[in-house]
């Protein structure tokens, strides 16, 4: 056999003997690879598991330590609370044990003054017969008599306490009132006016000779128709109107400004422009009340009261126009309701109201204050407006606070100095009466009292009195003012007949 061949073979064989033995000691080697690999882990888990206990048996004893020390903590404060306890309870028990000491001591005493008391009445009971026995008299009848006794002199002591109080708060109370008046006083302070009598009137020199005229007869024509005195002087740029009667200055003052403003100044044009500002004398009244109103802070006044407000310019007292003295009380009023924290404007609107019953034309039976009353309450005012004015007629009886205002203002108004002068009450009055004397003749137009009323001018219908009947008439009204009361003088009577006749001329 070839060696090479054969040494082949022999390594064949070789490997495959050496393939057995491997194939036979495989289950003998991976049997202790896997007790080794499991000896491993045994260790390494026994390891894992040393180190595991070591730390939890660490944190137990840091949280045994802890515990522990919170354990203690308690246990003294626990402790502490047992000794302020026992210390409490201590106390408690001394503070009962003196309780009851004192109890015993109160009931002691309770005792004792129970006995004094009995002792007590008993003397009482020995007494009351003994004053009774002496006196004569029961203790009913001693008790009443000492009551008696005691009751008339508290109501003495009473009364005079009451008297003096009562004298206190009058005295309080007029000091506060005349404060309160003061003020209102010092708010509305003005100036007495005292224009009832004239009335200047401004032009230039031009008109000034036109008005007196050829020979002063434009002037003696103006005073005839209006029944006032022109006063026409030196003074330059104006002329004053003079009469009592307010009306009469107010148609001569409208009359005269129409002829100053047409510029032709005759006796024909004065007759026209004065008959002119007598018909329109009715729109001047609602004028002045609309005037009035504006000034005193009313609003909503019914035309009618309007109209009655602005015809009391013309209803003199005391020297004054009654609008006037309206527009004075109507401020008081509201500034007193001011400090008196009422209604000002109602305070206000009752004062411009209080006295319209004076210019009520019509005969109306009952005081004006009656007939202001029911005038306002016709016109839709209210209820305290209408007390207001009907309280100046009942005056010790005052229903509310606003007539009581009103009244009030209306006696401080007419009680100031220079505000009331009954002297031109007096002359207006007797010149009534010496026109009134000329106008119960028949055929007189109208009567004017001038200068004072020491010249009466009488002007009549000359198609019902003669140039004779005219003398006579003069003759016969000087004669019935001899005889009468009202003469304050010499007076001088002028009858006036004029007869005017015109024509028109008109072109063919």
């Amino acid at each position: 056999m070839d060696p090479g061949i054969a040494f082949g073979f022999g390594l064949l064989v070789a490997g495959v003997i050496a393939l057995a033995l491997a194939l036979w000691r495989l289950p003998l080697v991976r049997h202790d690879a896997i007790n080794e690999f499991r000896d491993q882990l045994r260790r390494e888990a026994l390891l894992a598991a040393k180190e595991q206990l070591y730390l939890e048996r660490e944190t137990f004893e840091n949280a045994l330590g802890a515990t522990g020390q919170e354990l203690d903590e308690r246990e003294e404060r626990t402790r502490r609370r047992e000794e302020a306890m026992d210390a409490r309870v201590e106390r408690i028990e001394e503070r009962e044990r003196l309780l009851a000491e004192r109890e015993g001591r109160v009931k002691a005493e309770a005792a004792a003054l129970e006995v004094r008391e009995s002792e007590i009445s008993r003397a009482q009971q020995r007494e009351l017969r003994e004053l009774e026995r002496i006196s004569g008299m029961r203790r009913e009848e001693a008790e009443h008599l000492l009551l008696e006794r005691v009751e008339r002199g508290c109501q003495a002591e009473a009364a005079e306490v009451a008297a003096r109080v009562e004298a206190d708060i009058e005295v309080g109370i007029e000091v506060r009132a005349r404060a309160t008046l003061l003020r209102a006083l010092r708010r509305i302070a003005r100036p007495v006016a005292r224009e009832a009598l004239t009335t200047t009137v401004h032009l230039d020199d031009e008109l000034k000779l036109a008005l007196v005229g050829r020979e002063g007869r434009n002037a003696r024509a103006f005073e005839a128709e209006t029944g006032v005195d022109l006063l026409i002087d030196d003074t330059p740029g104006s002329v004053v109107l003079s009469a009592f009667e307010p009306v009469r200055r107010e148609i001569a003052h409208r009359a005269l400004k129409s002829l100053l403003d047409d510029g032709r100044i005759d006796p024909e044009r004065i007759t026209s422009a004065v008959a002119e500002a007598r018909q329109h004398m009715s729109e001047a009244v609602v004028e002045l009340g609309r005037s009035a109103a504006e000034e005193a802070g009313v609003s909503g006044l019914h035309q009618r009261l309007l109209v009655l407000v602005g015809r009391l310019e013309f209803h003199l007292s005391g020297g004054r126009s009654g609008r006037q003295t309206a527009l004075e009380v109507s401020a008081l009023s509201g500034t007193l309701a001011a400090e008196l924290n009422l209604d000002e404007a109602l305070a206000r609107r009752c004062g411009l109201l209080h006295d319209v019953g004076r210019a009520v034309e019509h005969d109306v039976d009952g005081s004006a204050a009656e007939v202001g009353a029911e005038f306002a309450r016709r016109c839709g005012e209210d209820s305290r407006v209408v007390d207001a004015i009907a309280s100046l007629r009942r005056r010790p009886e005052v229903d509310s606070p606003y007539a009581a205002l009103v009244q009030l203002a209306r006696r401080v108004v007419q009680a100031r100095p220079g505000a009331v002068d009954e002297r031109v009450d007096r002359a207006v009055a007797r010149r009534a009466e010496i026109e009134a004397v000329a106008l119960r003749h028949p055929g007189v137009r109208r009567a004017h009292a001038v200068q004072a009323g020491r010249q009466l001018r009488v002007i009549v219908d000359p198609t019902r009195v003669t140039e004779r009947g005219a003398a006579k008439l003069a003759r016969e009204v000087a004669k019935e003012l001899e005889q009468g009361e009202a003469l304050p003088g010499e007076v001088t009577v002028s009858v006036l007949r004029e007869t005017c006749v015109q024509e028109t001329a008109a072109p063919t």
